[in-house]
């Protein structure tokens, strides 16, 4: 694996800005996450995973880090008993929206994940949804391989700490503790079966509505969370926010 120095990071995120990277390399086998975490030891700088570069925002300057884009996107499938599910094992660089189309063509039924930007390692980091009361990443989840300290761990579900938008590796990138953040690696999911045409009828029905509801040209998406039973829209509005922006975000 190569690790290149002075990168620029605006290229590499949806957002289109930010500075540059000490350090940055791509990631696609297990021995590359070992490499980067002895070259993250020998210069002493944090490590800054990255998977498809949304909802995040670098800052200006340059960013003392080694970002580590997560590439691999291998997926593995399982047939579960009885034929109501299958076990599938994704590597966490696998684009969400094209596992959700595959997944789709073999009858097994990811559509309420659709229009998630971003990866699935991202998706678990996050644990991305639709809606406070809707379905969320971690319905689909039984375990997710990580990396650690130097030290690769399987955690079940339990342990991963799922909960609104939230789980325990977002939790620990605000912990102080950013030297070796959790590198998510794959997640195991159990996926339930359905006829392929009704999948593909939910996906189809999720585009209509978000065309209908949302703009059509480049925006940074919804990163804002309910507070409790209120959507977010409604405490924008209620502050006077709407339409409020900082500089170029």
């Amino acid at each position: 694996m190569e690790i290149q120095e002075s990168v620029p990071l605006r290229g590499k995120t949806t957002m289109r800005i930010g500075g540059t990277a000490a350090y940055f390399a791509v990631a696609a086998t297990e021995g590359d996450i070992e490499q980067a975490w002895r070259f993250a030891q020998e210069k002493q700088v944090p490590i800054v995973p990255l998977g498809g570069g949304t909802n995040t925002i670098f800052a200006d300057g340059t960013i003392q880090a080694l970002v580590l884009r997560i590439a691999a996107d291998a997926v593995y499938m399982e047939p579960a008993e009885p034929q109501t599910s299958a076990r599938i094992t994704v590597a966490a660089g696998k684009n969400l929206a094209m596992l959700i189309n595959e997944l789709a063509e073999e009858s097994l039924d990811l559509s309420p994940l659709t229009g998630i930007p971003g990866t699935v390692g991202g998706a678990v980091f996050g644990n991305a949804g639709q809606g406070q009361e809707g379905i969320w990443t971690d319905t689909f989840i039984e375990s997710v391989r990580t990396f650690r300290n130097g030290k690769w761990r399987t955690l079940p579900k339990k342990e991963c700490q799922f909960s609104y938008r939230s789980s325990v590796f977002k939790a620990q990138t605000t912990d102080g503790a950013r030297t070796m953040p959790t590198i998510i690696w794959s997640a195991t999911l159990s996926v339930p079966m359905r006829p392929a045409v009704e999948i593909q009828r939910a996906i189809e029905g999720i585009f209509q509505h978000r065309f209908a509801s949302q703009p059509h040209g480049k925006t940074a998406g919804s990163c804002f969370k309910a507070q409790g039973a209120v959507p977010a829209w409604k405490c924008i509005d209620e502050a006077g926010l709407r339409g409020a922006g900082a500089g170029a975000v």
